[in-house]
């Protein structure tokens, strides 16, 4: 039997009474979750036609093109559509190996320390590298390393504890042995990074990274008593550590970090401003600093049920600053009023569907945790940003995915999406039909 063969055959062979195969159980082909390939394709062309749309003004004003913004987003769509076509053929069982996965950690540790040092500082935040003239966003690769960090610590750990590895004589040894290794170790791990990125200050990374975690631990299959444990010795050392640190710095050190979060306060006084009668509360934001979001709440309810047309938004004109950017969702009410919005949505919630459905589907650890760590990223990452255009939470300068102007975010978004694909195809639990001879 040529090896072709060999793995489109299941075990479940029967023979009859001359010795001979009577019928077999042959594996389903391996084959991309189509389903997802469709709404990512979907996304990125609607999204490239509705950023066309809301940069046109601003791209001319700006820089004398109006095209501008959509080449730049369409040429990183572009590359990183490739990669994740490259990715999604790939077995995804060759990237599960433990020096992969420590080399991923520690460049994602290595950029967001080059980032605090080096890093330019762009509205009072350091959280960009420029290279070659490209601006970079040295946080959307931490959010993709830092879920495939989890994904293979815990796959190595599976394989250790299978190997009869990280045993102890006493069981109360072991429960704590147990905690450390599952949660305590690798959240340590975890927060040295996204205390870096906390310190840019990037406060709306460091949330999203926080519950994406979250996220892909709950799909490891930690034990309760694990996390009690070593949560608890988790945050002894965290909370001891941060003390400590505080209590190391001067005066001027303590001012300066208050001041890098001054930008937190005035975001919150923004949405309490906006949620409440003139006479309530003590503290207020100006006109200035409500400026955006109040326009962005006038675009998404001029639209309406169906919008004012294609192309025929006011706000875009210099009236919503960030209409390319973080509040695109915005432009898309306004064109395309309820139906366009909601269409939005609809497009994120079947994408979600789609890859917590692989995740349910995956045959390794590995697999799970990659798939719903990316999905959840990206969906998270996009309900947010809705919130934020409709005034539901305080502004958080988070973009919409595949829609928003960014170029690096989306080209990492689209590596995430390869990975799953690539999980749809070579990491699931294959189905089986009967051939009979």
């Amino acid at each position: 039997m040529s090896k072709k063969m060999k793995h489109l055959i299941s075990e479940n062979v029967d023979f009859n009474e001359d010795g001979k195969i009577k019928s077999l159980d042959v594996y389903a082909p391996f084959r991309l979750n189509l389903g997802i390939v469709i709404l990512v394709l979907v996304m990125m062309a609607f999204g490239i036609l509705m950023l066309f749309s809301a940069s046109m003004p601003k791209a001319y004003t700006s820089q004398g093109n109006s095209m501008y913004y959509v080449i730049r987003q369409g040429k990183f769509l572009l590359a990183g559509f490739v990669v994740a076509a490259v990715i999604a053929f790939l077995p995804i069982k060759k990237f599960d190996f433990w020096p992969f996965t420590i080399l991923v950690f520690f460049v994602a540790l290595g950029v967001a320390v080059w980032t605090m040092v080096k890093g330019e500082i762009v509205n009072g935040a350091r959280r960009w590298v420029f290279i070659g003239g490209t601006s970079f966003q040295t946080s959307e690769l931490i959010k993709i390393a830092i879920v495939f960090f989890i994904a293979g610590y815990r796959s190595g750990i599976q394989r250790l504890r299978k190997k009869g590895k990280l045993v102890a004589k006493k069981t109360f040894s072991q429960s704590t042995i147990d905690a450390v290794v599952d949660i305590t170790f690798p959240g340590m791990c975890i927060l040295v990074v996204l205390g870096i990125v906390l310190a840019q200050p990037h406060m709306s990374c460091f949330l999203i990274l926080c519950a994406v975690s979250f996220v892909s631990f709950l799909c490891c299959g930690i034990p309760f008593r694990s996390w009690l444990r070593g949560g608890a010795l988790l945050l002894a050392i965290g909370i001891i550590g941060l003390g400590g640190f505080y209590l190391t710095l001067s005066s001027a050190q303590r001012e300066k970090i208050q001041k890098n979060f001054e930008h937190v306060v005035t975001r919150l006084n923004i949405f309490s401003t906006m949620n409440s009668d003139e006479e309530e509360g003590e503290e207020k934001a100006d006109e200035d600093e409500t400026y955006q979001s109040n326009q962005s709440i006038i675009a998404v309810g001029s639209g309406g049920l169906k919008g004012v047309g294609f192309g025929n938004s006011r706000q875009k004109y210099m009236y919503l600053p960030e209409a390319h950017n973080d509040y695109v969702y915005s432009i898309i009410c306004e064109e395309l009023g309820f139906v366009g919005g909601v269409s939005v949505l609809i497009l994120f919630w079947l994408f979600m569907i789609g890859g917590f459905y692989v995740s349910w589907r995956a045959s390794s650890l590995f697999s799970r945790v990659l798939t719903a760590g990316y999905t959840s990223l990206i969906t998270l990452q996009a309900f947010l940003n809705v919130a934020v255009d409709i005034g539901a939470i305080p502004p958080t300068g988070i973009t919409l995915p595949f829609f928003s102007f960014g170029g690096t975010a989306n080209f990492f978004f689209m590596i995430a999406v390869g990975i799953i694909l690539s999980v749809s195809r070579s990491g699931t639990k294959r189905k089986t039909m009967k051939l009979v001879v």
